[in-house]
């Protein structure tokens, strides 16, 4: 029965994303852990689930995302917070934005990697 219900959400996701928002994903996102909940509260960069989980999700998606809406993500968990940062809803197979998100951070030899901030 869940994953009819689990089914029926990404269905619904995949459809309320037009094709020129939504792609096939270049990646495997298979192995990503998948993430669920109840949206709780839209923040600027994506939704807070009713268990305190932040999910940081590809702007495209936000604009489909509504209130007590269920959700389902693949995506990476951060080990020191509750946040995940979703790189496609979850579904079979998984639908990712037009674009790659991939974020972008300090890295080795970058002037932002050796910053200490207060």
């Amino acid at each position: 029965m869940k994953k009819l219900a689990c089914a029926s959400l990404v269905l619904a996701l995949s459809l309320s994303l037009s094709t020129a928002e939504a792609a096939p994903c270049v990646y495997d996102m298979t192995p990503l852990p998948v993430i669920k909940g109840v949206v709780a509260d839209i923040t600027p960069t994506g939704v807070q689930l009713s268990d305190g989980t932040a999910v940081i999700l590809p702007q495209e998606f936000l604009a489909h995302i509504h209130l007590n809406q269920k959700l389902a993500v693949r995506g990476l968990i951060s080990v020191a917070t509750h946040t995940v940062q979703a790189l496609a809803l979850d579904g079979n197979p998984p639908i990712c934005p037009s674009t790659p998100a991939i974020p972008h951070g300090a890295f080795p030899g970058s002037p932002a990697y050796d910053t200490i901030h207060p």
